[in-house]
């Protein structure tokens, strides 16, 4: 981050208080005073790496520190090489590991949600998605009932679908309260058939928490909402003609790109 809180405009530090900025461990750590200082509220992703390499006492002190400054927390679990609908039971069982060691975190920083990548891709299944959704229950029942156990929502992001009826199957055989949708606009652009809002008319029940990055739909770019080609006015004009509220979370993937995304933000919030 280039600037302070105190050069911050004023509008722009009030929004914080209610978005959730993307931040790898590590860079939270490594940035945690003026993360405090500009009361940035971290959606905490865990790799896996970063799981084995944990140190408590760096987990505690941090946590405790979010904490002290009343500052809302997410998660995003590990999902590079995951699949938690994985045909080979092995890779099922590491993915169900990793997930495990991120609700093992729960306790200490009482996320509100955790996000999950889903592991589907119809190249891949053939498009037999009952397949996927057959070893994906595996992985999820067992994690909805952990979830409910320690009062954290669970939420699944589009990736590579380019529809939502695979997410849906999911939702729906869970029926679980505990278990809900993360729209990623970005991914949404790239890969979706169909308006972004489409998916809401199917998904839009199970709404949680929507990740907000813009791309030119030519690669995963990450950029700062506006400089991309998503209608964005329109994502949240649905939000508001039919009274969704879910969690709003930047991801930017450079820290100057942070300032010009809650700009953006705070004109479609209005």
């Amino acid at each position: 981050m280039k600037r302070t809180a105190s050069t911050l405009p004023p509008s722009i530090t009030n929004l914080l208080q209610k978005v959730q900025i993307n931040v790898p461990f590590p860079l939270l750590v490594k940035n945690l005073g003026r993360i405090l200082d500009l009361g940035l509220q971290p959606e905490i992703y865990f790799s896996g790496p970063t799981l084995d390499q944990l140190s408590l006492a760096e987990v505690r002190k941090t946590s405790r520190d979010l904490r002290r400054k009343n500052l809302s927390v997410t998660f995003h679990a590990p999902f590079m090489d995951l699949n938690p609908g994985a045909v080979d039971e092995k890779i099922r069982e590491v993915t169900c590991h990793r997930f495990e060691q991120v609700l093992a975190l729960a306790p200490l920083f009482l996320p509100r949600v955790i996000v999950f990548h889903p592991g589907y891709d119809r190249w891949r299944y053939d498009d037999d998605v009952d397949l996927w959704l057959e070893k994906s229950l595996l992985t999820w029942k067992p994690l909805a009932e952990r979830a409910e156990a320690l009062s954290v929502k669970l939420a699944i992001e589009n990736v590579f679908e380019d529809r939502p009826s695979s997410l849906l199957k999911l939702f729906s055989a869970l029926d679980s309260p505990w278990v809900g949708y993360c729209l990623d606009a970005g991914h949404g652009n790239l890969f979706a058939q169909g308006a972004i809002t489409q998916w809401l008319d199917s998904l839009g029940a199970y709404l949680m928490e929507m990740h907000l990055h813009d791309n030119n739909r030519q690669a995963d770019e990450h950029l700062p909402l506006g400089q991309g080609n998503i209608d964005f006015a329109a994502i949240f004009a649905y939000l508001r003609k039919n009274h969704l509220t879910p969690i709003l979370t930047l991801e930017p993937h450079l820290a100057e790109h942070l300032e010009p995304s809650l700009k953006a933000l705070q004109k479609y919030l209005g």
